[in-house]
């Protein structure tokens, strides 16, 4: 009994070593595999680690993990959950705020049904997946166009409601004279050829462009706040003002902003005389100024009302403007001119009737007068104080379709250099004379013209 208990129990221990020796071999092997893993088979999203986790303590009831770290799990999940719903809630106000700022065309309701499925599939996505971004944060902005080489398109200078219209003329005048007037280009009288006066009978001849005109119209819209006034515009310009044949300077004709309502309106710039309204056929230029037409263009500030009544245009207009634009006169030569130095603006008005006795044609008549002031720093020919004066009577009478007679006369003044009258002679210093018998109220005599077109 002793000799066979003995044996067996040596057995028994043999057979328990030899177990445990292979269960060791097994374990080994396992722990060897997943060392030999790649580093990325065994990394796992943190919401996936953590989800996994609870699901495998609440559906192993054996599990040793303990109740504090389920619950840490779970709550975990809960704040990445709120995370993810709250970034989807931004991501719409975003959205919503774009296409706020952005005008989009008309969407039919099919397009909005869509937009929509696309905004839900959007915030899903980002509530599945909180870790990985979306594509519009990944994407890198677009380039952009570098401002300074980018074009300037028509949109960017005309706002909503503004209109601009362009004209103008290109134009090549050929001068040929027999002889010599006061300048080639825009005569105004021809000069003597007794050489005694230093005259000549020798022609000249010029060729130039320098009366090509370029302009652009303004219109912008009704101005509500001051009781839907319209408000235009001018700016018109030519070359005729000095340089070279070559380096002609350009001259401002008109440049003027204007207010319109009903029947009056007011006008700021540059523009034509109140006075003399009139401009001859002939001498398209020079307008025969100096030779009994008057008036020119000045910077000025005028007031109008021209009511109608059927037929009837009744017209009443006053302006104040710059004594001497026209003739710069400066008699005391102190580098100031005398329409500045006296501190006043010259004053211009006209009364007008006009009547419409055919498609596109009027028959008006209209009385307009024009006084300025003038002063030296010290006496010229006794006085220091000067007044420009002028009256001046218009019509217009429609003969025929393709005949209508129009002129100005019997016009008064003295001291008119500046609105081209009275041969523009004035605006030379005098010794006496002359131009002290025109202040003293000397009248020259009464021109007239008729023109017909």
């Amino acid at each position: 009994m002793k000799r066979t208990g003995l044996p067996f129990a040596a057995l028994c221990g043999i057979a328990l070593l030899l177990t445990a020796g292979a269960q060791a071999q097994t374990e080994q092997p396992n722990q060897a595999a997943l060392r030999n893993a790649p580093a990325g088979a065994n990394k796992v999203s943190g919401a996936e680690k953590t989800a996994d986790a609870v699901k495998t303590a609440g559906e192993t009831p054996g599990a040793n993990v303990p109740a504090a770290e389920v619950e840490g799990l779970r709550r975990r999940v809960e704040e990445l959950e709120s995370r993810n719903r709250t970034l989807a809630q931004a991501l719409a106000e975003i959205n919503a705020r774009l296409n706020a700022l952005t005008p989009a065309p008309a969407s039919t309701p099919a397009d909005a049904a869509t937009t929509n499925n696309a905004t839900a599939n959007a915030a899903q996505s980002q509530t599945a997946s909180p870790q990985t971004p979306t594509a519009s944060a990944q994407a890198p902005d677009a380039p952009k166009q570098d401002d300074k080489n980018a074009p300037v398109r028509w949109s960017e200078l005309v706002g909503e409601g503004n209109r601009f219209k362009l004209y103008g003329f290109l134009r090549l005048d050929l001068d040929f004279d027999s002889q010599h007037p006061s300048n080639t280009q825009i005569p105004f009288f021809i000069t003597s050829p007794d050489a005694r006066a230093g005259g000549t009978e020798n022609g000249d001849y010029s060729i130039h462009p320098r009366l090509t005109r370029l302009g652009v119209d303004f219109t912008w819209p009704t101005i509500r706040k001051l009781g839907d006034a319209k408000l235009t515009g001018k700016f018109e310009s030519d070359f005729e003002n000095g340089g070279t044949e070559s380096r002609q300077i350009i001259r401002i004709r008109h440049a003027y902003l204007r207010l319109g309502w009903k029947d009056f309106s007011i006008l700021g710039g540059q523009t034509w005389d109140v006075v003399s309204p009139l401009f001859p056929v002939v001498n398209n230029d020079s307008l025969m100024w100096n030779a009994g037409n008057v008036g020119d263009r000045r910077p000025q500030l005028r007031a109008s009302y021209e009511p109608k009544s059927g037929k009837n245009k009744y017209s009443i207009a006053g302006a104040i403007g710059l004594t001497g634009a026209i003739d710069s006169q400066d008699l005391d030569a102190n580098g100031f001119r005398d329409g500045e130095e006296s501190g006043l603006p010259n004053f211009q008005g006209r009364l007008g009737y006009a009547r419409t006795v055919g498609k596109g044609r009027d028959a008006s008549a209209g009385v307009s007068g024009f006084y300025g002031f003038m002063k030296t720093a010290r006496a010229v020919a006794g006085r220091t104080d000067f007044n420009a004066q002028l009256l001046n009577v218009d019509f217009t009478l429609p003969v025929h379709t393709r005949l209508t007679l129009r002129g100005e006369g019997c016009w008064w003044g003295r001291g008119m250099s500046d609105v081209r009258g009275a041969r523009g002679r004035e605006s030379t210093p005098p010794t006496g004379g002359r131009y002290a018998a025109a202040a003293a109220g000397a009248r020259p005599p009464c021109a007239s013209r008729v023109t017909s077109r």
